[in-house]
């Protein structure tokens, strides 16, 4: 574990002073080989007394099914961990939240509750090609806490990342859960420094997952696209927890 101390700096990290930086949980492509995803924990990267924020965030630790995924009541795969970092980065980031992978709202929904319950205007734009799989998550995210700070929309989220910073809109917080591919993962790692705010934070669901480093399996390659994608002197990385990797938007105010 390694703690940085970050000075205040308006436009960068106003009113943040500490955050955790988890460099010790990185693993080479050949180590995800192994299945290691449900034995990475959930590490606290702001400043929070305590392991949880609060009840719910507590609740997400104990809601795993059968399978290991959570069930909070939408489909999708989280692991506990990732839901719980999830709803980290989505109360903490302070900005608007972009998803790209909406699939039936599952991490929507978590991202909207965690800005409820931050108590601040903010909003989450969340993309997916599919409009079924959009339109089912509209459907189950109707009445959850942040539902009207949620913004759905259809694209190919390589071609929306570009449009978006064509329009020069940027955001505090993304996740990354729109394709396995690898050249879906690189083409938005390739524009993603433009929407993202200096410091802000971008966690890529699966990074870790086996099938990445699986010859046979070549729809994925989440690991590749992300450290192929993300120039290091734009991104820097902060950890694993569960199967999501965690990217820091580094660079100068």
């Amino acid at each position: 574990m390694i703690d940085i101390d970050h000075p205040v700096m308006p436009g960068c990290d106003a009113g943040l002073q500490a955050l955790t930086r988890w460099e010790d949980t990185f693993l080479t492509l050949e180590q995800t080989a192994i299945e290691r995803r449900f034995d990475m924990p959930f590490h606290k990267t702001y400043p929070v007394n305590g392991v949880f924020i609060n009840d719910w965030h507590r609740h997400l630790s104990q809601a795993a099914g059968s399978t290991g995924m959570i069930e909070i009541g939408v489909e999708g795969w989280l692991l506990p961990v990732d839901a719980l970092k999830l709803y980290e980065l989505g109360y903490f980031c302070g900005g608007d939240i972009l998803e790209l992978g909406t699939y039936r709202g599952l991490s929507t929904s978590i991202l909207g509750k965690a800005i409820a319950d931050s108590g601040t205007e903010r909003i989450v734009v969340t993309i997916d090609l599919d409009p079924n799989a959009t339109a089912t998550a509209r459907i189950n995210l109707q009445g959850r806490p942040g539902a009207e700070s949620i913004h759905l929309f259809n694209a190919e989220a390589g071609k929306a990342v570009r449009d978006l910073a064509q329009a020069k809109r940027t955001f505090s917080f993304g996740f990354i859960d729109h394709s396995h591919q690898y050249e879906h993962v690189f083409d938005v790692c390739q524009s993603l420094h433009r929407v993202l705010d200096i410091g802000a934070f971008a966690l890529f669901h699966d990074f870790n997952d086996p099938r990445n480093a699986a010859p046979a399996a070549t729809d994925y390659g989440v690991y590749q696209g992300a450290l192929d994608g993300l120039r290091a002197d734009r991104f820097e990385f902060w950890g694993i927890f569960g199967c999501c990797g965690l990217f820091r938007r580094a660079g100068p105010c």
